[in-house]
């Protein structure tokens, strides 16, 4: 192939890219998997509409199961926006600089791993943050009031933010500079009900606060089945299960006792009122 043909190809798939989050990472994003190391992030149908909410939205709450790979989603996401948009800020938040790290680190591993034609020169790297040529910028804090009050923030994207005590503080220091166009990103698995998460949650499913919200329950994943669902019943608890799979809040988890055998154990009202257990119940 010719020179000329060479860089032809680079244009065009350069253009793709910027056009579709979705091709990009499919194409060219490599993320670390547990068991199988280095590999292409070959999306899920789930995941690649997910990616096209994120794209398409403003403000996105997401209730999800664990292991779905939302958050390695969301750091693809953040590293589109900085590579084929200039002077994008991105701040990751979480209940811990640990945890946000965790965001920045999955970009920086998928910018590093980039075809060098992808790659935007960095001005700054390091487990913190990742400052690209163009003027855009990743940054990993803790969650604070101040975290989101010091500059214009393009994408505010907070990580498991149904355990953050004062991530209400922090979302109110940050409508200001949300409010010029920035972007919101709300991703956690429940954590009972009355925290901001929660009550954001709710407001978001009667269209009452502008964010849309996405539920991601374990069955989304194609490759889970009812052995695995039983699995994590006996690694978590029925209770912590329920919660960090079904996406249930934790206040429809009950006790429950069959009254014929004298077995207690727990469920949900979702399961009861489904008349999914045949037998009767004294609450």
């Amino acid at each position: 192939m010719s020179q000329p043909d060479v860089k032809q190809l680079i244009a065009q798939e350069y253009i793709k890219c910027a056009k579709d989050p979705a091709y990009f990472m499919r194409k060219y994003c490599y993320i670390q998997h547990p068991t199988r190391g280095r590999i292409l992030f070959n999306l899920y149908p789930f995941q690649e509409g997910v990616l096209h909410l994120f794209r398409d939205h403003k403000y996105i709450v997401t209730l999800k199961s664990r292991q779905l790979g939302i958050s390695t989603l969301a750091a693809g996401y953040a590293l589109w926006l900085m590579l084929f948009h200039k002077d994008k800020t991105i701040l990751t938040l979480a209940i811990t600089q640990a945890t946000a790290r965790n965001l920045v680190t999955k970009t920086i591993f998928m910018y590093e791993n980039l075809p060098k034609w992808l790659q935007i020169p960095f001005q700054e790297k390091n487990k913190l943050s990742l400052r690209l040529t163009n003027g855009s910028k990743i940054t990993a804090k803790s969650s604070n009031s101040d975290a989101a009050r010091s500059e214009a923030v393009s994408l505010l994207l907070i990580d498991e933010a149904a355990f953050i005590d004062n991530i209400e503080e922090t979302y109110t220091a940050a409508q200001q500079t949300l409010a010029t166009g920035g972007q919101c990103m709300a991703l956690s698995t429940p954590n009972g009900i009355g925290n901001w998460f929660h009550k954001t949650w709710v407001d978001a499913e009667t269209d009452d606060n502008g964010f849309v919200p996405v539920k991601l329950p374990w069955t989304v994943h194609p490759e889970r089945d009812q052995s695995w669902r039983d699995e994590q019943d006996r690694k978590l608890g029925a209770r912590a299960a329920a919660q960090e799979c079904d996406c249930l809040w934790g206040n429809t988890i009950i006790t429950v006792m069959d009254t014929l055998s004298g077995e207690v154990f727990e469920t949900t009202l979702e399961k009861l009122y489904e008349g999914l257990q045949e037998c009767d119940y004294l609450l």
